[in-house]
């Protein structure tokens, strides 16, 4: 855990460790969320929904004794020169998307398993002991293969196009796991680098690497991996925030949201925040855009009432205005 802990605060001068605990176990607020993308954590986003708040906290005080953490006057923490630390683990927290993809990641390489084992064996026996038996797989494989009679061409040529993406050490671990006629895929903590053996940095680096081949996946909808894939990733959805956006996209107001969905404005603060933190596209032009040029630089590190006075605006604009800020957008 110490290694972890270390690397959360690795390349940001000062972080919040309450709101770093918040970030891990996925308390979804539009405050917790925004400042996990601020702080380029937002991947992070319920990495670990069962971490103990007590075992983190005591490791953070143990830290700060052993001098590789200190304490501000604010209550933050600062990360001093640490010897030896592995900057392979620190890069790997920037691999990952939980916030994305975490609520189904174990669910979607189950998928691709089963769909590559049975694109692998068709044409040469249909009698053979499959890696899933569950509905939840069986049937959308079985959908794909019924409308694409080439499936196994088809899955050879994307999964190709996916790995020749990745990097080598990524695509060989995924394709480790993948079965066919010739071959039976290993389990993940087979193929683990010794550097990533031990808690929790093994869970983190499996995420991450499923998670940088849906990235790449999601980058090409008309691929039929997308396809089959794309009830699991929709699953990682907000289905209320879905909804809101909808109406949005329709011409909808906030206040029409609220009337029409019977819900507070808060709720529909936290859903087109959301929406903006997951879709580099969001609309930000129907919000007034003429005043990113008078947001400070990094205005995230300015209070809410310090944006408020120099905008004149509401809090919705102003963290919109602040996300539009951190992606580079231009009025």
């Amino acid at each position: 855990m110490d290694s972890f802990i270390l690397a959360l605060f690795s390349d940001t001068d000062k972080l919040r460790p309450s709101t770093l605990y918040q970030i891990l176990i996925g308390k979804r607020t539009s405050s917790v969320l925004s400042y996990a993308f601020f702080y380029d954590r937002l991947g992070l986003f319920q990495a670990m929904p069962q971490l103990n708040e007590w075992e983190y906290q005591q490791t953070i005080a143990d830290l700060i004794q052993q001098g590789m953490l200190s304490r501000d006057s604010d209550g933050l923490l600062l990360k001093r020169t640490v010897a030896n630390y592995e900057q392979s683990r620190e890069m790997l927290l920037h691999q990952m998307d939980y916030f994305r993809y975490g609520r189904t990641t174990e669910e979607t390489w189950r998928f691709v398993r089963l769909l590559v084992q049975a694109a692998a064996y068709q044409g040469v026996t249909n009698q053979y002991i499959p890696v899933e038996n569950t509905p939840l797989y069986t049937e959308p494989v079985r959908r794909l293969i019924h409308q694409y009679p080439e499936i196994k061409k088809i899955t050879h040529r994307e999964l190709s196009a996916v790995f020749d993406q990745l990097p080598a050490e990524v695509a060989d671990f995924l394709a480790g796991t993948l079965s066919g006629p010739d071959l039976l895929g290993q389990a993940f903590f087979q193929l683990l680098p010794e550097s990533v053996q031990g808690k929790p940095w093994d869970n983190l680096y499996v995420g991450a690497a499923i998670h940088q081949f849906l990235a790449l996946v999601e980058k090409e909808p008309q691929m039929v991996l997308f396809q089959g894939l794309s009830p699991f990733l929709n699953r990682n959805l907000n289905q209320s925030m879905l909804e809101s956006r909808a109406l949005f996209l329709q011409g909808a107001s906030v206040e029409q949201i609220m009337e029409k969905r019977r819900i507070k404005r808060g709720t529909v603060n936290d859903h087109l925040i959301e929406w903006a933190l997951l879709d580099p596209t969001f609309p930000y032009q129907r919000f007034d855009t003429a005043l990113l040029n008078k947001l400070p630089a990094t205005s995230w590190k300015n209070s809410y009432q310090e944006l408020q006075e120099l905008l004149a605006t509401d809090f919705l604009t102003i963290r919109l205005l602040q996300i539009a800020q951190k992606r580079g957008i231009r009025c």
